[in-house]
Parts: structure tokens; C-alpha cells; sequence
């Protein structure tokens, strides 16, 4: 083996009288200094099983790290801030706003991060791992454990105006466990162009005293030069991220200029008792403006606390193949999924937005299964609603500050809505579309132009809701 590529161990360069303490858990020596010496002698690095206090340890390209797993922790030596990133590429300035310069070829696997949230208790800008001015790293299968911040920050530098880029990210197989749920984000990416996460567990995670941007993976980019973009997410799971006001997932767009955000697939993956499943904002737009192409495939979502997806005022959304259900004493709930916004006295209507082949049971909407806020170029089409307390669909007739809050061209088309025997038993309220003003169902008389609703097929149940009048005018 080359020196180059020789494997160090860590233990190579910590005390002997300390690793004993190490291996049993109950060491409080910080091996920064020696596990810092490891990284700067070799390119393959190994911390074997045991409990390592540290302050910051600093990567470098071309560089490979790993442990035996969960039994191989790197562990906050102290609540101080010399412990603010664990584990880091490039901090405050560090690199350059060329991604030719950028760290890269890096790859972190098998072993635990340990933030101590449960002693220390929550702190912004205390990150596990952060990553900026870094291209082609590949984290695998490391437990990110009771961070005070984020587990994981994928950023533009840690000052405030740096303009840095990050490339090709990959974090499969990955834990990330908020423990008390007083921290920020499992994952927070701030700027990344091409981001993998595969089989990852975000759990636990979120902070009530925090507004909007908090949960498991946050896309929050903070100026028009941002890039978040090419991103897929798959077969994750999100689990009791329910903390007021914290998503499974939140995308934010409103620094969105020209392509430098767009693309974000999410698939395959499980949300499961979130406040919120995936949660969005953008700018008002037309269907004229830069797409986003959220697209959201074979998804579950079970006993969220509010919506499971909020469309917002995304543009060319689509969201398909998908299962949302309540089971009986998960609460109230509310929209599966919600169109169109109003958010700074600014209406924000969903454009073009696709909804197919989705079934919805036992949802305790406070629109509607599917609550149309705002929305130009709705398809809804294929989709099953068994056992809805309140309305399928739902059209809101709410007046806006800025009078642009619209819908239409809508088509509704090769639905099924029914009710259960056990629902029939009980007297489910369902219906299968309302009009709804401040989240109540009302006798609304609406027109709907450009629009179509035909070959539904409503098993008996009420068409509309309260004996509302909803008409689509078609092409002429």
C-alpha cells in the first residue's frame, strides 16, 4: 500500500493511558488535537469503536474517514464555542466563489456524531458537520445524533454575505436524530447543485419556539446567487417531526433568479406524524415564470398535524401515486394538500400544478382533501377519496389584499369518492367538492372558467357541499 493511501489509525496518535477510558465510553480527554494529526498524516483515516470528545476537526480533499458504526462516536467535548462545528471543510471565508477551487473527493462513513442537545440545549449555529466551498462528498451511513443546530449544513461559507457553492453531495443510509426536539434542521442546504438523499431517518427533530424552516431537511438559500438544484430525495422517512410550525421537508424559492433553483424530486420516502410533510414558499408567479418542478411520486403520509403538502405558489408542481391518511385519534389534521397562498398581503397561486392518482383516506380536512386556495392550470384527475370528514375538493371564494388571488383553468376529472361501510355506519360528512371561506364551508355560488369537471364518479355522495353552486365554464 502506498503511503498515500496507508490507513491511520487514530489510536496511533492518542495517549495510551487514554484509550482505555475511550473504548468503555468514559473518557473526557479531547482528542482533537491527535485525531487532527491523524486527518493531516494520511488520506485514509479509522477511529475505532470507542467515545471520542472533541472540539473541531478540520477535512481536506481526497480524503476518506471511518469508523465500526454507531459504536464509534466523535462526541461535543464541551457546550463552548470552540465546539460551534464539529467536523468541517471550509469555514467563515474559506474558498472561493469558484467551484474549481473547491474541496472535494471526500468520504465520511460508518461512525456517530454526538451534539449533546440534551445537556447543552438548543444553539443556532452549532452544526455536526459543515460543508461549504465542497465538491463530490459522499456521507454514508453516520448517525447524526442530538444536534444544537443542524446535524448537517450544506452552506455558502458561515458569514453572513460569502458566496460560495457546493457540488454533488450524496448522504445515503444516514440517522439523523434531533432526540428533544430542540434543535433546527437534520439536514439544512443552503446552496447545492446536484444533492443525493438516499435512505436516510430523520427523526425527533424541530423547536417550537421557532417559526417556518425548521424539521428534517430545509432548503433555504439566502441570496439570488444561491443554487439549489438536481435534488432527489428518496426513500427516506420522516417520523414525529411535529413540533409547531416544523415540515418533514421545506423548500423555499424566494431567492429563485433566472436557473439557479429548480428540479427537486422527492420518492419513495414516508412522513409520519410531522406538523407539516412538505411545506413551501415562493414568489407570486405566472405561468409565464421560472418553473420549479417539485415533482412528489409513491409517497406516504400518515397523521400530519396540518397539511401533508403544501403546494403553495409553486409553479408546474406534480404530485402522484401518493397515499395520505388519519387513523382514528391522530386529531384533527387538515388539508392533505393545500394550493395557492397569501402570504405579506401577496396572493401566491399555485400555476399549473398536477394531482393524479393519489388516494386519501380518512382525512379531516380544514379546506378540503385537496384545498384549492389559489390556482391557475389545476389537473386533478385519477385520484381515490375514501372516507373524507368534510370535502374532497375544496374552492375558496377568500377575498385577497391585492385582489390577484384566482382560480382557474381547472380540470377535475376520473375521481372516485366513497365512503366505507364503517364511515356509512357513522355518518361521515362527505362530500365530494365545497366552497370554503376562512376555512368554513359555505353556500358559495362560483364560476370557474376555462374549466372542466367530468367522468367523477361520486358513489351516491353529495356533488357539492351546503348546497353551493360551483359551475365550470369550459373553453368558450
Amino acid at each position: 500500500m502506498s503511503p498515500s493511501t496507508k490507513v491511520v489509525n487514530v489510536l496511533d496518535f492518542i495517549p495510551k493511558p487514554e484509550q482505555a477510558a475511550i473504548r468503555k465510553g468514559t473518557s473526557t480527554y479531547d482528542c482533537t488535537r491527535d485525531i487532527q494529526s491523524a486527518i493531516n498524516a494520511g488520506s485514509r483515516v479509522y477511529i475505532p469503536a470507542g467515545i471520542y470528545p472533541v472540539t473541531q476537526l478540520n477535512l481536506k480533499s481526497d480524503f476518506e474517514m471511518y469508523g465500526d458504526g454507531a459504536t464509534t462516536e466523535l462526541r461535543a467535548f464541551d457546550k463552548s464555542l470552540a465546539c460551534e462545528f464539529m467536523l468541517v471543510t471550509y469555514i467563515r471565508d474559506g474558498g472561493t466563489t469558484n467551484p474549481a477551487d473547491n474541496m472535494r473527493n471526500i468520504h465520511l462513513h460508518d461512525f456517530k456524531l454526538e451534539g449533546r442537545v440534551d445537556e447543552f440545549g438548543y444553539s443556532q449555529y452549532y452544526y455536526l458537520l459543515a460543508v461549504n466551498a465542497t465538491s463530490d462528498l459522499t456521507v454514508e451511513r453516520v448517525v447524526f445524533r442530538g444536534f444544537r443546530g443542524d446535524g448537517m449544513y450544506v452552506g455558502s461559507g458561515t458569514l453572513k454575505s460569502t458566496e460560495r457553492h457546493n457540488q454533488r453531495v450524496v448522504v445515503r443510509g444516514c440517522m439523523f436524530d434531533g432526540v428533544v426536539r430542540d434543535n433546527r434542521n437534520g439536514l439544512s442546504i443552503i446552496d447545492c447543485d446536484h444533492l443525493l438523499v438516499d435512505d436516510c431517518i430523520f427523526q425527533n427533530i424541530g423547536n417550537a419556539q421557532l417559526s417556518h424552516s425548521v424539521g428534517g431537511i430545509d432548503f433555504e438559500p439566502d441570496h439570488d446567487w444561491s443554487i439549489y438544484r438536481d435534488v432527489l430525495i428518496t426513500r427516506c422517512k420522516f417520523i414525529d417531526i411535529s413540533s409547531t410550525n416544523t415540515a418533514g421537508i421545506t423548500f423555499f424559492n424566494g431567492h429563485q433568479k433566472n436557473d439557479n433553483i429548480h428540479n427537486w424530486v422527492v420518492v419513495d420516502c414516508q412522513f409520519e406524524n410531522c406538523y407539516w410533510g412538505i411545506d413551501t414558499s415562493a414568489k407570486a408567479k405566472t405561468v409565464d415564470s421560472t418553473p420549479d418542478f417539485l415533482t412528489v411520486l409513491n409517497c406516504r403520509f400518515y397523521n400530519s398535524v396540518r397539511w401533508d403538502i403544501s403546494v403553495g405558489g409553486l409553479s408546474r408542481a406534480q404530485v402522484s401515486g401518493c397515499t395520505f391518511a388519519r387513523t382514528p385519534g391522530s386529531g384533527p389534521g387538515g388539508d392533505a394538500i393545500r394550493l395557492g397562498a397569501i402570504a405579506s398581503k401577496t396572493s401566491r397561486n399555485a400555476v399549473l400544478p398536477v394531482i393524479t392518482g393519489n388516494q386519501f383516506q380518512g382525512i379531516r380536512p380544514q379546506m378540503g382533501a385537496i384545498g384549492v386556495l389559489g390556482a391557475t392550470g389545476l389537473v386533478c384527475a385519477g385520484n381515490t377519496f375514501i372516507d373524507i370528514y368534510g370535502s374532497c375538493i375544496a374552492f375558496s371564494q377568500d377575498s385577497s389584499p391585492d385582489g390577484q388571488r384566482k382560480i382557474d383553468s381547472v380540470v377535475i376529472s376520473g375521481n372516485v369518492a366513497k365512503l366505507s361501510s364503517v364511515a356509512m355506519s357513522k355518518a361521515v360528512p362527505m362530500t365530494f367538492m365545497s366552497t370554503n371561506e376562512d376555512m368554513r364551508t359555505t353556500k358559495g355560488d362560483l364560476s370557474l372558467q376555462k374549466s372542466f369537471e367530468y367522468d367523477n364518479d361520486t358513489n351516491g355522495l353529495h356533488k357539492t357541499a351546503a348546497g353551493a353552486l360551483i359551475k365550470f365554464v369550459g373553453a368558450g
